[in-house]
C-alpha cells in the first residue's frame, strides 16, 4: 500500500540542553567583566601614581627655593628639566641679607632613585651649607656624610657658590662637577675649576674654596651634563665648544632673558628629540650699571 505523503518520515532525535547553551556565554561575560575591572583598577594605579609623582615634583621645586632672584647689584635665574619624572639634578638658591647661597649639582642615575636622594641632599644642604659658610668645607661635610653611607650613597657632582650680592664677590668650591663658565662684559671666558672630586668618592677629601670677583655685566653660567648631552636628529651632542657660543649670544641685561635665550638654543639643537638625561641650568649675573 503506498504511503501517503502525510506520513511521519523517520527523523535522527535532536537532544536541546538550554543551559549546556547559554553557559559558555556566561562563563565569557564573566571573564570579560573581571578583565575590565583587573583594567580599571590597573588605570586607577596609573593615575594614582602620576599623582604622587607629580606631588613629589613639586615637592622638590620647593625644596630648591625660588626659579629667580634678585639681591643687591646680583641676579640669579635657574632651570631644571626632568627626564623621567623626578630629576637627579638639582638647583639651590638661598638668600640671608645681602648673600645667596648656590647650589647646582647632579645626583648619579636618574628617575626614582635619584630623585628620592634629592631630598637627603636637600637636607644636608640645610644642616651643612649657608651663604656665609665656606663652600670648600660645605663640600666636605656632604662628602663625609655620603662616604659613611656608602655603597648606598650615590655619587654626587656638584657646584657651590656664595654670592655678596652688594660686593660682586663669588666664593665657589667645584666639587667634580663641569666647570661653569665666567663670561666677562667684554665676552671673555673663564672656566671655574677649583675645588675637589665628585662627592661621596673619595673619604677624606680636600676641597679647595676659590674667589672671583664680577665685574658689572658679568655672567656665570652654570650646567648640568644634560645640557652638553643633549643630541640632535643626527645623533650629535650639543658639546661645549656649542655651549660657549650660545652663552655669549644669549647675554642679556637680566638673567631671567640669558636662560631663557639659553634653554632656546638647546632646545632648537634637539629640534624635538627628547632629553637622554635630566637637563638642568643656573645663571648669575651682575648689573651691568
Amino acid at each position: 500500500m503506498p504511503r501517503s505523503r502525510f506520513s511521519r518520515r523517520p527523523h535522527t532525535h535532536l537532544d536541546w540542553n538550554p543551559q549546556a547553551s547559554v553557559a559558555p556565554a556566561i562563563s565569557a561575560l564573566t571573564a570579560n567583566i573581571a578583565a575590565q575591572e583587573r583594567i580599571d583598577a590597573l588605570l586607577h594605579e596609573r593615575l594614582d601614581l602620576h599623582g604622587q609623582l607629580f606631588e613629589a615634583a613639586q615637592i622638590q621645586r620647593k625644596l630648591s627655593g625660588p626659579r629667580t632672584l634678585r639681591a643687591g647689584t646680583m641676579q640669579f635665574a635657574s632651570e631644571v628639566f626632568a627626564a623621567h619624572y623626578l630629576s637627579g639634578d638639582f638647583v639651590v638658591l638661598s638668600q640671608d641679607g645681602s648673600r645667596v647661597l648656590t647650589a647646582l649639582g647632579d645626583i648619579a642615575g636618574k628617575g626614582f632613585a635619584a630623585g628620592m636622594w634629592f631630598t637627603n641632599l636637600a637636607g644636608l644642604l640645610q644642616s651643612y651649607a649657608n651663604p656665609y659658610y665656606d663652600p670648600g668645607q660645605t663640600a666636605a661635610e656632604i662628602n663625609r656624610h655620603l662616604c659613611y653611607l656608602r655603597p648606598t650613597a650615590p655619587f654626587i657632582t656638584a657646584f657651590f657658590a656664595n654670592v655678596d650680592c652688594d660686593r660682586g664677590t663669588l666664593i665657589y668650591c667645584n666639587a667634580g662637577h663641569f666647570p661653569p663658565i665666567l663670561l666677562s662684559a667684554d665676552n671673555r671666558a673663564e672656566s671655574l675649576n677649583n675645588g675637589g672630586p665628585l662627592l661621596g668618592a673619595v673619604e677624606h677629601a680636600t676641597f679647595e674654596s676659590s674667589k672671583v670677583m664680577l665685574d658689572p655685566g658679568d655672567v656665570v653660567v652654570v650646567y648640568s651634563d644634560g645640557v652638553l648631552e643633549c643630541r640632535n636628529s643626527a645623533g650629535e651632542e650639543f658639546g661645549m665648544d656649542r655651549l660657549l657660543i650660545a652663552v655669549q649670544k644669549a647675554k642679556q641685561r637680566t638673567a631671567q632673558e640669558t636662560l631663557v635665550l639659553l634653554l632656546a638654543a638647546v632646545q632648537d639643537y634637539a629640534n624635538g628629540n627628547s632629553l637622554s638625561d635630566d637637563l638642568s641650568l643656573l645663571v648669575i649675573q651682575r648689573n651691568s650699571t
